[in-house]
């Protein structure tokens, strides 16, 4: 069977990955990959299956993954391909059954017809007008001014103990620079799931953490142990192992989330235009909101 990596995950034949709506209204894309379906699309689209004579080819599949593709984002590729196929299968003899019936004229479909075809030209041509504003050209001069040029900033690798009251932290505090170990109070004490490795956090930066503990990281020296630091989560003793500036992503690292985000800027900004030229009225504004909507 063949697999779903001949064309990643990738999968959109306008050519990008993935597009849909976020906070605001705004839609988010990826670059997607020359030889996947926009290739299919030009001449190499093959067919896998067919039923009753009609065939289902790999941009159905692209397609089918483009709609299912988070659900079944933890199988294989394998199956996940294999998924696919049988579920467009089954969906080609069903709807075959369904025109047998004449359901083409019920009013459900036509007006199911009628959303997805609205829908259909949204995806389309909003792929369209992303791909026109981000491209390889944009995405490489971010790269270079924010990420390239920019002093890389300072990470922290560090340990702590999480207690419920100051009582507790005080005293492990003063126990520890009695000359207990760090790692061993931890495992005791530390209601973190970081108790088992002695309460350590690994590296990162400033803005990882709540501001309490971030600030109170971000003052001390490697080797010192720190006074009992409150936040919304308890009371911290820390220890800092050791900092260090934090290594660049290479372009190729950052490059699928320097997409991300240009497109869901662009995109915000274009949507707003739009709005603005557009007459919106919501009926009933004001009243009782139907059914389905939750209340504030």
């Amino acid at each position: 069977m063949r697999s779903l990596s001949r064309f990643s995950g990738r999968l959109l034949a306008a050519g990008f990955l993935a597009l849909g709506f976020v906070a605001g209204g705004a839609y988010v894309a990826h670059a997607a990959d020359a030889t996947g379906p926009a290739a299919a699309a030009a001449g190499a689209d093959e067919t896998v299956a067919t039923v009753n004579g009609k065939p289902i080819k790999l941009s159905d599949i692209a397609l089918a993954d483009e709609e299912m593709g988070q659900a079944l984002a933890r199988l294989p590729e394998e199956k996940k391909f294999q998924y696919l196929l049988s579920m467009l299968i089954d969906r080609s003899i069903v709807a075959e059954a369904a025109k047998a019936k004449k359901m083409q004229d019920d009013p459900m479909v036509k007006r199911r017809e009628a959303y997805f075809n609205e829908k259909v030209l949204r995806d389309v041509y909003w792929v369209q007008l992303m791909r026109d504003k981000v491209g390889e050209k944009q995405v490489k001069a971010y790269y270079d001014a924010n990420i390239a040029k920019a002093e890389p900033e300072t990470e922290a690798h560090a340990a702590h103990i999480l207690v419920g009251s100051k009582e507790e932290a005080d005293k492990i505090e003063a126990d520890i620079k009695a000359g207990k170990s760090f790692e061993d109070e931890a495992k005791a004490a530390s209601k973190d799931s970081s108790a088992a490795n002695g309460g350590d956090l690994g590296w990162f930066k400033r803005g990882d953490m709540v501001q309490e503990f971030g600030d109170a990281v971000f003052s001390m020296k490697p080797g010192q142990i720190s006074a009992p630091v409150k936040t919304q989560f308890g009371w911290h003793v820390i220890k800092l192992i050791a900092t260090r500036k934090a290594p660049k992503p290479t372009f190729d690292e950052a490059h699928d989330d320097i997409m991300r985000m240009l497109v869901r800027k662009e995109g915000n900004e274009v949507m707003e235009d739009l709005r603005k030229s557009a007459k919106v009225e919501i009926v009933g504004a004001g009243s009782a909101q139907p059914a389905m909507v939750p209340a504030p």
